[in-house]
């Protein structure tokens, strides 16, 4: 399924699988996860997007309103590109999950990565059926993809088969799928890809992915002994995909493609905010530990969250002990009733109660009768607000609130500032999104045994054909002036581009051009020929224009013809 990742040397666009690659459009077999609320936002998609990597528009928890403006807008951004968004699993309200599909289908969407699913619904099966058809060869045809992301086996099994007859039966009699795209679907797998999640951020089972990934490859073998469509489903890696080893560790082990999570949250074109970055770029890989889900409270449900600057985790666990010990608000001692008032409410409970159910009663009236008549009921949903109240206060950065951020977070964010320390990444306003990516995979190529380099700043596009170095129009002086040094940096520069270098600029950044990691390096590799130095990648984030590059890089030259006239 998988030949290119048996080799690590043949460039960071041949890593994973073509098959994948082209399915999705892209230049890498790099992925970035939803991250709810979106936080995974429109910034993130655009930018790892123009990139030629895939990501996830984080639609959980929005508004469907919210999230339409975000397909009217990323269509605008984006051209041409087809989009992905999340969909989630809400057993306890299918009408809102086929809400979502129904607006993703309406606007065209072509791709939803399905997160939290326990079993298939009605609604992912009409999102994967719809407009499926046979080909004249007599293949079936799917209009839209589906990634899932699962954990389990018995979760992943029903993604790599055909959806259930009792589904697309139900969906044929009312109407909502033709006889047609009912056959279609029942010969295709309800996924095109599979994502194994692992020790990850959010919602987690902890699974170790060197376990995980080959269970879930031997169980898609398996399937396509009966349905020999499943073996065409790509299968990814996630959960703890934030340094050049673990990409190519899981390449090394078959993955198709790599999902990454918290490093992408800790990039400026995240929608949280810049405190939160800080954090999690100061994060090490003990500093999480498991706390309440806000969704899924009562059922003792738990998520990974970043611990260290905040005190969520500890707070959340007094609210499990509280929910657990008492029947309702009103038997909750009162002085720890007023020390929830004062230290996680900020106001009377009162007031919270009523807050908690006037947003019931919009969002699901039945439970929000349900409250009024069981305190226990009201009880854990006075004690979801606070455990949803903290990841919005993260996103907004609110200062009078830092002790309670909510930041998903798995131990992969530590690997990463590891990583990173000693290179540009660990500034925290440094880290965007598509340079990160192409770092990694740029470094995954490399034998693991070297230090990895740091791809330079760029915002990177699918990349043309890499130009061969214009021929130089005389041999190279015996010394160079940073006029020399400048104009043959405009001449490269333009020629990888396919400009006139009378349209490049000294004195605008690199990253202003799109010029790629890919090709920043090449022109960099040249350089260090032309002026026999030893020349590091992060030169370019540290002089990031033309002018102060060829400034910079005339004072080493001189240095080095010195040194070697003092040793002569």
């Amino acid at each position: 399924m998988n030949p290119a990742s048996s080799s690590m040397a043949r460039g960071a666009e041949q890593l994973g699988s073509a098959a994948f690659r082209q399915r999705h459009g892209l230049r890498l077999a790099y992925m970035a996860g939803a991250m709810a609320n979106g936080i995974a936002g429109e910034e993130l998609v655009i930018a790892l997007s123009r990139a030629g990597c895939l990501a996830s528009f984080g639609a959980a928890g929005l508004s469907l309103e919210r999230v339409g403006e975000a397909i009217a807008r990323l269509r605008a951004e984006l051209p041409g590109k087809p989009l992905c968004f999340n969909l989630i699993h809400t057993p306890d309200d299918p009408a809102l999950e086929r809400a979502l599909v129904d607006l993703y289908l309406r606007h065209g969407v072509e791709t939803i990565e399905a997160s939290a699913f326990m079993a298939l619904s009605p609604a992912i099966v009409l999102y994967r059926a719809k407009g499926a058809r046979l080909d004249d060869a007599g293949n079936a045809v799917a209009r839209q993809r589906v990634i899932a992301k699962v954990s389990r086996r018995e979760v992943a099994e029903p993604f790599f088969r055909p959806a259930p007859d009792a589904i697309l039966d139900a969906l044929q009699a009312a109407g909502e799928l033709t006889a047609q795209e009912a056959a279609a679907a029942r010969l295709l797998p309800v996924a095109d890809d599979v994502t194994v999640e692992a020790d990850s951020g959010g919602h987690t089972d902890r699974q170790s992915l060197v376990c995980a990934l080959p269970a879930l490859a031997l169980l898609r073998r398996r399937v396509a002994e009966v349905f020999p469509a499943a073996a065409r489903v790509g299968l990814g890696a996630a959960g703890g995909i934030s340094t050049p080893a673990a990409i190519a560790a899981a390449f090394a082990m078959g993955a198709d493609y790599v999902v990454t999570g918290s490093v992408n949250q800790a990039c400026v074109e995240s929608a949280t905010s810049p405190a939160v970055r800080k954090l999690l770029a100061d994060a090490d890989l003990a500093d999480v530990t498991m706390a309440p889900a806000a969704d899924m409270f009562e059922l003792g449900v738990q998520v990974q969250v970043l611990k260290r600057g905040t005190l969520f985790a500890v707070r959340g666990a007094q609210l499990t002990e509280l929910y657990r010990a008492h029947p309702s608000l009103q038997a909750i001692p009162p002085a720890e009733l007023a020390r929830l008032e004062q230290q996680l409410f900020r106001q009377p409970l009162s007031a919270v109660e009523a807050e908690t159910l006037a947003f019931w009663q919009q969002r699901n009236p039945a439970l929000a009768d349900q409250a009024r008549r069981e305190p226990k009921v009201l009880m854990g949903l006075v004690f979801r607000w606070y455990l949803g109240q903290s990841s919005r206060w993260a996103i907004q950065g609110a200062p009078e609130r830092t002790l309670d951020y909510q930041v998903w977070c798995g131990p992969a964010m530590g690997a990463f500032n590891a990583w990173a320390a000693g290179t540009p990444f660990a500034d925290p306003a440094a880290r965007r999104a598509a340079a990160v990516a192409d770092a990694l995979m740029q470094a995954a190529t490399q034998p693991l045994s070297q230090p990895a380099p740091v791809a330079p700043a760029a915002q990177a596009a699918p990349p043309q054909a890499l130009r061969p170095e214009p021929a130089p129009a005389a041999a190279p002086p015996a010394s160079f002036s940073a006029e020399d040094i400048q104009e043959w940096l405009m001449e490269q520069i333009a020629s990888q581009l396919d400009l006139s270098p009378d349209d490049i600029d000294p004195r605008r950044t690199f990253e202003s051009y799109t010029l790629d990691s890919t090709r920043a390096l090449l022109i960099l590799t040249r350089l260090e020929k032309r002026l026999a130095l030893k020349l590091s990648p992060t030169l370019i984030w540290n002089y990031p224009t033309i002018e102060t590059l060829a400034t910079q890089l005339c004072k080493m030259a001189l240095v080095k013809k010195i040194d070697m006239q003092a040793a002569q």
